[in-house]
């Protein structure tokens, strides 16, 4: 099930390009379109976050929010990664499977490894991806740490869904996704993840580092994976596209 933010904002990208909302026009406010809708006024501003994004929309206090543009604008070059699912890049076979979770105080350590300030809460998720078609080992163990207050939302979730973690987040919370940021490096399998992985300690993996950022730039998730290299390859395609006319 996707978050309601996102099936909002499809809804009014739908609505705008019909000229339900014309361009020139503005928008109904916020606790009108929150009522239209039958959403939260959170999930709402979430949406038209989205959709300003997208060059369609203008938002200015006292003057409302303006139509601009019926279509989105395009980018000069952009890669062809369309959701965080593709950014991932599992099959839609790979099952998530939770291990543990935990809640945790934040030391100077794991601050410096995850970029969250010392002394905070937060909530630890060991994930792996199993595939029905190679069950003896996982594909990959995650780490996953997420907000402590938001974890306490997601927990019920976690072994009953399979959406991305940051999905939970997003639908229970209406957060929203601005940005990702992604690092990738060659190492070896840990010695405690070894037998979990059923690999030798030290073999080839790759360890992706995923930081996402809400839509006032706060952190609230840091997932890191390890991948033996045996079981997981990752490609990522830029698509020249046309440039809009000046």
């Amino acid at each position: 099930m996707e978050p309601r933010y996102v099936a909002l904002t499809k809804l009014l990208l739908n609505d705008i390009s019909s000229g339900v909302y014309p361009v020139g026009t503005s928008l109904p406010g916020e606790l009108e379109l929150a009522e239209k809708y039958g959403v939260s006024r959170g999930t709402v501003r979430a949406a038209l976050d989205q959709i300003q994004t997208l060059g369609l929309i203008s938002r200015r206090k006292r003057a409302g929010t303006r139509v601009e543009a019926a279509v989105p604008r395009s980018p000069e070059y952009g890669p062809t990664i369309s959701t965080l699912e593709e950014l991932v890049q599992y099959g839609a076979d790979a099952q998530r499977v939770i291990h543990s979770v935990r809640n945790l105080v934040i030391d100077l350590d794991m601050s410096a490894r995850l970029g969250c300030p010392p002394g905070t809460r937060w909530t630890e998720i060991q994930t792996s991806r199993m595939s029905p078609v190679a069950p003896a080992y996982p594909l990959a163990w995650s780490h996953v740490y997420v907000r402590a207050a938001d974890g306490a939302r997601i927990r019920n979730l976690l072994r009953r869904s399979q959406s991305l973690i940051c999905d939970l987040i997003c639908e229970t919370t209406g957060t929203v996704v601005k940005e990702v940021r992604q690092t990738v490096r060659a190492v070896g399998v840990p010695a405690e993840l070894a037998d979990k992985l059923g690999a030798q300690t030290g073999a080839h993996a790759l360890e992706f580092v995923r930081e996402y950022y809400d839509q006032s730039g706060a952190l609230f998730e840091v997932a890191i994976s390890v991948q033996p290299a045996d079981r997981f390859s990752y490609t990522t395609v830029l698509q020249r596209q046309a440039s809009p006319n000046p």
